[in-house]
């Protein structure tokens, strides 16, 4: 009796490994992280100027780099966190220029498999639509600021397409890396923005 117990245990720990095994393998939750150059012409002040005029107030645009890391969730959602470091100025006078940082949450969709082919192997887009939303805080980096604070909430919605340059390959980890553009609504520091970005996904 003893014995049969034993096997009885020992085929349903087998029975439970197995089980996480093909869970690990069907996984599709990989580590990601995104680099963006963008630039993100003035749109428009919004709120309350305060005594002292807007944080922006020469219709500054800006330009800079973004970088986020996060995880590959329920496959087409990453969800992450990133940074950025603007350039800010007035086109016409960029000499006048002042330098901003964003902290965030960056949640994006972008579906990479349509299904599954004829061997059993999902199929992979070669372009696919993507849309997401980011919020966080943003601060300007000026001395000459005499506001007594120049932190803002940062929130954007961006749409765009992405461009799976490993599209069709069998080893499907590397199926969702892409080169990718998105258009969006962005507003910080009391003024609102169009930004335009260019990104590498890996």
């Amino acid at each position: 009796m003893k014995n049969i117990k034993i096997l009885c245990i020992t085929a349903l720990l087998l029975f439970s490994l197995d089980a996480e095994a093909q869970f690990l393998q069907n996984e599709r939750t990989q580590w990601m992280a995104k680099f963006e150059l963008g630039v993100m012409p003035f749109m428009g002040n919004l709120g309350q100027s305060g005594n002292y005029g807007y944080y922006l107030g020469n219709y500054e645009s800006a330009a800079g780099l973004s970088a986020i890391v996060g995880r590959n969730l329920s496959q087409d959602f990453m969800l992450g966190v990133g940074a950025s470091g603007y350039y800010v100025a007035n086109i016409s006078t960029p000499a006048d220029f002042k330098i901003a940082a964003t902290l965030f949450v960056d949640l994006d969709f972008r579906p990479i498999w349509t299904g599954v082919g004829a061997d059993h192997i999902p199929q992979t887009f070669r372009f696919a639509p993507m849309a997401g939303l980011r919020g966080g805080a943003s601060v300007l980096l000026d001395d000459a600021n005499r506001y007594s604070t120049n932190l803002t909430p940062y929130g954007e919605i961006y749409a765009g397409v992405n461009w799976y340059y490993r599209h069709g390959l069998r080893n499907m980890e590397h199926n969702w890396r892409s080169l990718y553009l998105q258009l969006g609504v962005a507003y910080m520091q009391q003024t609102v923005f169009l930004p335009v970005r260019l990104g590498w996904r890996l």
